[in-house]
């Protein structure tokens, strides 16, 4: 595997040491067993799995790319790509607007930040000291971000068949139980997130896709200060709300 943003080396007490034209810096010690244990997969190049674990707020520059933030991306998609191939065999019977809802509540952020924290991967992050005075460890965009993160340096460790194979495994629950997630009340998390940070309740606003079929489908849009969050479609004007609300709590624009 190519580097990654300089030479890498391992110094006293197993603790990383990042080298190059940007200098050296120290990093705490991680517990790469415990990590690797909970993933059930060996990284062959530790500096994935560092990187994986590294937060934005610990590398400044972003040239040197030592944080996660190239690994999510990565991992996002493999999630979505390895959620949706298992969800079209699982449930043979499921149109695309029940497939694409099962998909958003495994892969959203409330989830899959839930299986990082039961994972432990978020004690393992390593973070600004500002960041981590405030609770950054218990963020649920930190740790869903680190889930995806982890993810994608499977994969560039291995290949995709090793992600899919690792992706599989802490997903089984969450994919045998996906119908569970049509019955959440997304609109009312929605809200309950919102007013926690500023006491601003999130709006809808509600319309027919065709002007001339008052009936339905509905197009509804979740805003938020002005901002749109995010929009759906649906049958009815409840869960059109209820789509757009799923996808806010996903896409989590008011962070960007």
């Amino acid at each position: 595997m190519g580097e990654i943003g300089g030479d890498r080396r391992l110094g006293v007490e197993g603790i990383l040491y990042w080298s190059g034209r940007e200098g050296c810096a120290r990093m705490r010690a991680m517990d790469r067993d415990a990590v690797e244990k909970s993933l059930g997969y060996r990284f062959t190049d530790e500096a994935w799995l560092r990187q994986a674990l590294t937060h934005p707020s610990v590398d400044q520059k972003r040239s040197t790319n030592l944080a996660y933030e190239r690994l999510e991306y990565l991992g996002d998609a493999v999630l979505e790509l390895v959620v949706s191939r298992e969800l079209f065999t699982l449930y043979p019977k499921a149109d695309e607007g029940e497939l694409t809802k099962l998909r958003a509540g495994i892969v959203s952020r409330q989830h899959l930040a839930g299986l990082c924290r039961r994972l432990g991967w978020g004690e393992e992050l390593e973070m600004s000291p500002q960041l981590e005075k405030t609770g950054g460890r218990q963020t649920q965009s930190v740790l869903a971000n680190t889930f995806e993160s982890v993810i994608g340096a499977v994969m560039m460790d291995s290949n995709y068949q090793a992600a899919r194979k690792v992706s599989l495994a802490l997903l089984k629950d969450s994919l045998s139980r996906a119908r569970e997630y049509l019955s959440v009340n997304f609109k009312g998390q929605l809200l309950e997130l919102l007013q926690a940070i500023d006491n601003v309740a999130p709006t809808y606003e509600t319309q027919p896709v065709d002007e001339t079929s008052p009936a339905g489908p509905f197009v509804a849009r979740a805003l938020w200060h002005g901002m749109e969050l995010a929009r759906a479609e649906a049958a009815s004007k409840h869960k059109a709300e209820m789509a757009a609300a799923q996808e806010a709590l996903r896409q989590r624009r008011w962070e960007k």
